[in-house]
């Protein structure tokens, strides 16, 4: 046998140990025959493998066999020149996969250890400047090798990182054979004060970096000047914040000594003006320590030092500056230019306590000092600036006026148009387009009913093009949209008895469909309870059930709650036989296949193709549920001559004289009105009714005509309606897409008797899924006079995702446009469109309701706020949009609104102002001066009464003192 074949035999059997043995073992001529023939055989290999894909047809994710190892062992102990075994041992088709762990290291080492030390060194070289990042394919094997062979570490940047990347122990780091020579290097790499942005000195954990040198350093196996001297020298090269936050723990956690600290004080005074704030902030501590520091050295710094952006570190500098003049006061006019870059600094609290120390030092200041200051009035806050020239002479800028600015008034809205008429004649109506908007679908489902009793005939004509497209429609057990039963009306006119009925509801794949290895029930009981599941033995039932609720290996598997028509879960194959047969119950399928339903246990049929009730939004099914009953009073020949609800204004809203004309006409027909379209007509009407209207009304003779007589004197439903918000605390993880799991909207009123009409007002459902959130354009027109319960149904649906229906301002428009009180949830909406990125939207829809007199002011104020301190909508595009509506002439609306929202924005006693406060108290001053607004706000007494100089506390001032004065 050759050498090769041998080698080959070890290679296919996957017997490292004896493949490493066997190498080591060979001469020349044999590492040479191996070489030769060991390209081909990986050829062969590959061949033989399947495609490496995670998406291969077998469904797995592919593997190379186990010959990728012994492959690489072979290459390392045959090839002959380094470079040759470092591209061989980097090949892709032998480099360990990102989802593999790493190969059997301890066998390359072995054949690699075997080899000249020249070779070995010049190797590992290679090797390591290959690495790009910590995870690099052979960053083990390299780390290993350099650990084993003692070969020193090229200068490499990702190799230092790679290192560090695994955190070590103290006794893990001090036998490490790499450590004086990367240790040193961990200053000067790239890449490794972010690999360890993310270690913490408080705790100190034992296994980590920061740990371990803080061990070793107490020890002395590793240097203290070692250290020290490379935490200053990482912090002098720069850097973000985030690379240097390892370095900045690490030198905090060595407590240099004065000593220490003393003989690196130029280089802490060089990183003053320039290093990251919380560098800055360590160098400045140090600093401060020391009692023999330059005079020159400590001015250059403080002048770098109060130049800077971050008010924190200009309020230190002016107090080691307060010091310094304290200690020497001849020193004063030589620290003044740095004393004027605090004067100009944004930060308001900052110029003041610049001003402070200006006019407590004034008397220290020669004339060059004094004029340095002068020439520092013009960037002062008028208040600031005339302390400062009582101090040093000079005028300070002048007091600002307030904006001379008049606000418009607003424009009355337009009055709502007429709701367009109906076609003359069932010719006309042939040119009707369904145009999936509620008014063309009113037209339609008023005008289908008008001609059917008025021309039957003309208007068989007229559809009969519309029912080429009922293709497909009678095999769905469900239709949600009204144009499916607009068509199955137009094919049920020209053609009597075309519908055969829903189909077979007993539908194995409906209730238990075994598909790509998993299974799925279909839930389609009311209150939680499965009513196919209800037939079954009590065995079974808990064998299903407990498949169902299992949080075991579900995969990727969407999961669901009761009610919800798409739970599933990846829990391989069952049938319902297997389900009596886990259960050990009595099969009762008989000869039926799996998934059939046992003899008496089928679901009762239902009349229609209505969804069930909780799969669709109550106005959705609302609307459906009139189109339902239209087509079944064609087929039972039992259509009105016309119907109630069509409506007679834009709004969705039913003239009430027009109404009872139309249960006059329904009545001198002998006919009755449809139910839900009797509701509906109810629904949209007005809620005041001319007294002669109820009177007329009074005449009608039918129980129809009664209950609308009852209705047009006593007014419309008067439903309760809220937004209650879960408390901040259970909020935590919730995102702005996450919005209405934080809030339930309320909707509730006492029973009419009127089983839809009740139904629209018994709760808010909190779905999302499926087909809830169906036709929302429509749902104004349902509830035309109640805009706060279509509100408060609108809410569930008002965050957008890309296969979800979201609340749009058109909508919101018309809600406006609509009648009712508008509450909390109407103010949510509104809220809602203001506080985003543009607010215009928004702001149109605050003039409108503002402009009819309609805006719910407090209920916005407090919904704005919760809004925005318990989503991520921010309160600066919310401000904007506010002071675009004020500018507009809403401004007394405006302060209403800031008025109600600050109580609940403002910060509490110990917590700093929220994002965007400031610039709302800063716009509430002006809004209120517009409004001519008066009468103070109790919260904010207690901020107005400090003696802080922030920005805040200010404004807040501004805005108390306004109130009072006014």
């Amino acid at each position: 046998m050759t050498v090769w074949n041998e080698i080959r035999d070890l290679i296919d059997d996957c017997d490292i140990d004896r493949l490493a043995a066997h190498l080591i073992g060979l001469d020349d001529a044999g590492r040479q025959e191996v070489a030769r023939e060991l390209p081909g055989h990986l050829k062969l290999l590959r061949q033989e493998t399947p495609a490496l894909s995670p998406w291969a047809a077998s469904g797995d994710w592919g593997s190379r066999g186990d010959w990728a190892e012994p492959m690489r062992v072979a290459g390392a102990g045959s090839l002959g020149g380094a470079a040759a075994v470092a591209a061989w041992l980097n090949r892709r088709d032998l480099a360990p996969l990102e989802w593999e762990a790493p190969g059997d290291t301890e066998a390359l080492v072995e054949v690699i250890s075997a080899r000249e030390p020249q070779w070995q060194a010049d190797l590992v070289s290679r090797l390591a400047l290959r690495i790009r990042t910590p995870n690099s394919p052979g960053t083990s094997l390299v780390l290993t090798l350099l650990r084993r062979t003692g070969v020193i570490p090229p200068q490499h940047d990702p190799l230092v990182a790679a290192w560090v990347a695994v955190p070590p122990s103290a006794s893990a780091l001090r036998g490490d054979p790499l450590l004086d020579t990367l240790l040193p290097r961990i200053f000067e790499a790239q890449g490794v004060g972010r690999a360890l942005r993310e270690e913490r000195s408080s705790p100190l954990s034992a296994t980590s970096w920061l740990g371990a040198l803080a061990v070793l350093g107490s020890e002395g196996r590793v240097s203290r000047e070692t250290l020290l001297d490379g935490c200053v020298s990482r912090f002098l090269r720069g850097g973000d914040a985030q690379d240097l936050r390892f370095f900045a723990r690490l030198h905090e956690l060595l407590e240099p000594t004065y000593v220490e600290v003393e003989s690196r004080a130029r280089d802490y005074l060089r990183l003053l003006p320039v290093a990251p704030g919380p560098v800055a902030e360590l160098s400045l501590a140090h600093l401060r320590r020391l009692d023999r520091l330059d005079p020159a050295d400590v001015t250059e710094a403080l002048e770098g030092l109060l130049f800077r952006a971050e008010a924190g570190l200009v309020r230190a500098g002016l107090t080691w500056l307060d010091q310094v003049v304290r200690q020497a006061p001849e020193r004063a006019d030589e620290l003044v230019p740095a004393l004027a870059s605090a004067l100009g600094h944004q930060a308001y609290a900052v110029q003041e306590r610049a001003v402070r120390l200006a006019v407590k030092h004034a008397r220290y200041f020669g004339p060059l000092g004094a004029e340095t200051l002068r020439e520092a009035l013009a960037t002062l806050p008028p208040d600031l600036g005339g302390r400062l020239a009582t101090a040093v002479g000079g005028e300070a800028a002048p007091q600002e006026e307030p904006e001379d600015f008049t606000p418009p008034e607003l424009a009355a809205p337009e009055p709502p148009g007429p709701f367009p008429g109906l076609p003359a004649s069932a010719a006309g109506f042939a040119g009707e387009r369904w145009a999936h908007t509620w008014q063309s679908g009113e037209r339609w489902l008023a005008g289908f009913v008008r001609f059917a009793a008025t021309d039957r005939e003309a208007l068989r004509a007229a559809l009969s093009g519309m029912t080429r497209r009922a293709s497909g429609l009678y095999d769905r057990a469900e239709w949600y949209a009204p144009q499916d039963w607009f068509t199955a009306m137009a094919g049920e006119l020209v053609s009597p008895g075309a519908d055969p009925g829903p189909p077979d509801r007993w539908d194995p794949d409906r209730w238990l469909l075994v598909r790509d290895q998993s299974v799925r029930f279909e839930v389609l009981g009311g209150d939680g309870e499965e009513p196919f599941l209800g037939h079954l033995p009590a065995e079974v039932q808990h064998v299903m059930r407990a498949i169902a609720a299992s949080d075991g290996d579900a995969g990727d598997a969407p999961r669901a709650g009761a009610g919800h028509p798409g739970a599933r879960l990846s829990r391989g194959i069952m049938s319902l036989d297997e389900a009596y047969d886990r259960a050990g119950a009595d099969h009762a399928i008989g000869s039926e296949r799996p998934g059939h339903a046992p003899s008496g246990a089928r679901p009762p049929a239902r009349p229609d193709r209505l969804p069930e009730e909780g799969t669709v939004s109550p106005p959705h099914r609302f609307l459906l549920r009139r189109c339902a009953e239209v087509l079944a009073a064609l087929k039972a020949d039992a259509l009105p001559p016309l119907l109630l609800a069509t409506p007679t204004a834009a709004t969705g809203h039913l003239d009430p004289a027009e109404f009872v004309s139309r249960l006059e006409a329904v009545e001198a027909a002998g006919a009755e009105p449809l139910p839900a379209d009797f509701q509906q007509a109810l629904l949209r009407l007005p809620g005041t009714v001319p007294p002669e209207v109820v009177a007329r009304a009074g005449r009608l003779t039918s129980e129809a005509g009664h209950r609308a007589a009852r209705r047009l004197e006593d007014g419309p439903v008067e439903p309760e309606t809220g937004v209650r918000w879960r408390a901040p605390e259970n909020m935590r993880g919730h995102s702005f897409g996450g919005f209405q799991p934080r809030m339930t909207p309320m909707l509730w009123a006492e029973p009419t008797g009127l089983t839809h009409i009740d139904e629209l007002f018994d709760g808010v459902p909190a779905e999302r899924w499926g087909e809830h959130g169906g036709h929302l354009d429509w749902w104004p027109a349902v509830l035309p006079s109640h805009r706060d319960a279509v509100a408060a149904h609108y809410l569930p649906h008002l965050p957008r995702s890309w296969d979800r229906p979201g609340v749009r301002p058109a909508h919101v428009e018309m809600l406006a446009a609509g009648e009712g009180p508008a509450g909390a949830p109407t103010a949510l909406l509104l809220a809602f469109f203001l506080a985003r990125p543009d607010p215009a939207e928004g702001v149109r829809l605050l003039l409108r309701m503002a402009a009819a007199g309609d805006l719910p002011t407090d209920a916005l104020g407090r919904q704005l706020a919760l809004l925005t301190a318990r989503t991520e909508a921010k309160l600066p595009h919310a401000t904007a949009g506010l002071e675009a509506a004020a500018r507009q002439g809403a401004h007394r609306e405006v302060w209403a609104v800031i008025r109600a929202a600050l109580p609940h924005l403002l910060p509490r006693a110990g917590q700093r102002p929220g994002a965007g406060v400031n610039d709302l108290v800063t716009l509430g001053v002006t809004v209120a001066r517009w409004a001519g607004a008066r009468g103070e706000i109790p919260e904010l007494v207690p901020f107005a009464g400090r003696r802080s100089s922030s920005v805040f506390t200010r404004e807040c001032r501004r805005l108390h003192e306004l109130l009072a004065r006014l």
